[in-house]
């Protein structure tokens, strides 16, 4: 099974220019894992209404190995009852995104669509996998054409809910009146799709979950 949301999230946030975003960023990490079970919804595997729920036993065995992380705390929080503004904490588990990122890192590597670059964190060396300027560019392309279609894929919905709860959508098309005539046309189109509505409210859920918790951390640290 593949996941084309969370895929193309890394495609256009990695980067190695300072810090790398999707293993050293605590609110880009996030979403990453946001972004993989929002495909998992999309394929029919979860549903996260009131509680997370799995819908198809048979594809949720049968995913690849690096989720086997998200899995267990899915299993937990099922077991537990968690409601879902509870579970979504699974969101910022630092092993969850880092399993999720070298999983699908090296499918990307395979394709190749990013490089392998180390990164060393304090004493730490890690594999940073950077987009190649094509791939980033390539899903450029494709978000702006599925913005603009007529019918667009459930895949494009969620990337877009995702950069548009992060306000990210403007570092993508720098043109303000490009980006204007995008989100128009994009929202005229989802304008009554129920999977766009019910991801959008699972995306302000996060963002507040992700605000208060880094609230709690740099108390902490303070």
């Amino acid at each position: 099974m593949q996941l084309p949301t969370a895929k193309n999230y890394l495609l256009l946030t990695e980067t190695i220019a300072r810090k790398p975003m999707l293993r050293t960023r605590f609110t880009a990490q996030a979403y990453f894992v946001l972004a993989a079970l929002f495909d998992l919804i999309n394929q029919g595997v979860l549903k996260i209404g009131g509680a997370i729920e799995i819908v198809d036993n048979a594809k949720y065995a049968d995913l690849p190995q690096y989720l086997d992380g998200l899995k267990k705390r899915i299993n937990g929080e099922i077991e537990k009852g968690a409601q879902t503004k509870d579970a979504l904490d699974l969101i910022t588990s630092w092993d969850i995104a880092n399993d999720i990122y070298d999983g699908i890192g090296s499918e990307l590597l395979a394709d190749q669509r990013v490089e392998k670059v180390p990164f060393k964190n304090n004493l730490d060396t890690h594999i940073i996998y950077v987009p190649t300027d094509a791939a980033r560019e390539q899903v450029t392309r494709y978000l702006r054409d599925q913005m603009q279609a007529n019918a667009i894929d459930q895949a494009a919905i969620s990337l877009v809910v995702i950069m548009e709860q992060l306000g990210a959508l403007r570092w993508l098309f720098a043109d303000k009146g490009e980006l204007s005539k995008l989100v128009v046309a994009f929202h005229r189109t989802v304008g009554d799709n129920a999977e766009y509505a019910g991801e959008s409210r699972l995306a302000e859920s996060a963002a507040k979950l992700i605000t208060d918790k880094k609230f709690r951390m740099d108390s902490w640290l303070s």
